[in-house]
């Protein structure tokens, strides 16, 4: 099914959309909805190497040496893809943690298939 064929129309497809999706369905909607209430771009609209201003969740953080330096990285999901963010030579960011809402700007690059941002 396309994502046109599943685009609800008008209040009672709304409804019906959200009793037959199943939760992560309606959680990506709704970050994805979020995004683009805030006026950030979504993830699946986003190329390698543009500038961009997303807003998702965090669902993880970790803490990842590299080259004898602490690199720290958050997964952020948005409801249309997710990106890596990274901070180099950095071991903790006071409120950077999974659960949280962040929006962050800079430059997209990917590496492999992961969509990745340094230093945002």
């Amino acid at each position: 099914m396309t994502e046109a064929q599943r685009k609800p129309v008008g209040m009672w497809g709304r409804a019906m959309r959200r009793l037959t999706s199943s939760d992560a369905e309606y959680v990506d909607d709704e970050l994805a909805n979020l995004a683009r209430d805030s006026g950030c771009e979504t993830l699946d609209g986003c190329t390698a190497g543009s500038r961009v201003h997303v807003q998702g969740r965090i669902t993880m953080v970790t803490l990842s040496p590299r080259g004898g330096r602490d690199w720290l990285e958050a997964d952020v999901r948005d409801g249309t893809g997710s990106l890596t963010l990274v901070w180099m030579g950095r071991r903790s960011i006071r409120g950077i943690e999974a659960g949280r809402m962040v929006r962050v700007r800079g430059r997209l690059a990917q590496r492999g298939r992961r969509r990745m941002m340094y230093n945002p």
